[in-house]
């Protein structure tokens, strides 16, 4: 099974929302420094600090290392996800138990032309990230297809057994 890699945009859309989440942890940081830095004790000040160091590491490599991760692969049985940072997460779900689908795309992801295919089955949601919006397009038609087909096939094979 060939997993596909996704789109070189998709880096500069994971370094903007991990960009966007550092900044709202220091952002609360400094607000909570700025409010209580007579009070706080020293050694709660040089943890403080320790995080938005770490958060700025955090900014420089996660982004190529969730890129390099991530990869995804559909074919006529299943979806296949893989994704992840410190952990790797394989999702992998039938599409004979496809509910619903759904193009989404953020702020961010339309900054950099990209949008994500969220497929709903009985066991939760599983998204497909950082596709190109033509080829979200796609997939989100190809998949429609399939379910569509394998309703016929079923309702077909129900018919047949009455």
């Amino acid at each position: 099974m060939n997993h596909e890699k996704i789109s070189k945009n998709a880096m500069g859309c994971m370094f903007v929302a991990t960009f966007v989440q550092v900044l709202i942890v220091s952002s609360i940081l400094l607000v909570v420094y700025l409010i209580f830095k007579d009070s706080l004790p020293y050694i709660i000040k040089m943890i403080m600090l320790v995080i938005v160091a770490l958060d700025v590491i955090y900014l420089i490599i996660s982004p190529k290392i969730r890129y390099k991760r991530y990869s995804y692969s559909i074919t006529e049985d299943s979806i296949d996800i893989k994704e992840g940072f410190l952990f790797i997460q394989r999702s992998i779900v039938p599409i004979e138990r496809l509910h619903k689908i759904v193009i989404e795309k953020g702020p961010i992801d339309r900054i950099f032309k990209l949008g994500k295919v969220i497929v709903t089955t009985a066991g939760g949601d599983v998204v497909i990230r950082f596709l190109e919006e033509d080829k979200s397009e796609f997939i989100a038609n190809s998949l429609k297809k399939k379910i569509n087909e394998i309703a016929i096939k079923s309702r077909l094979d129900n018919i047949d057994k009455v």
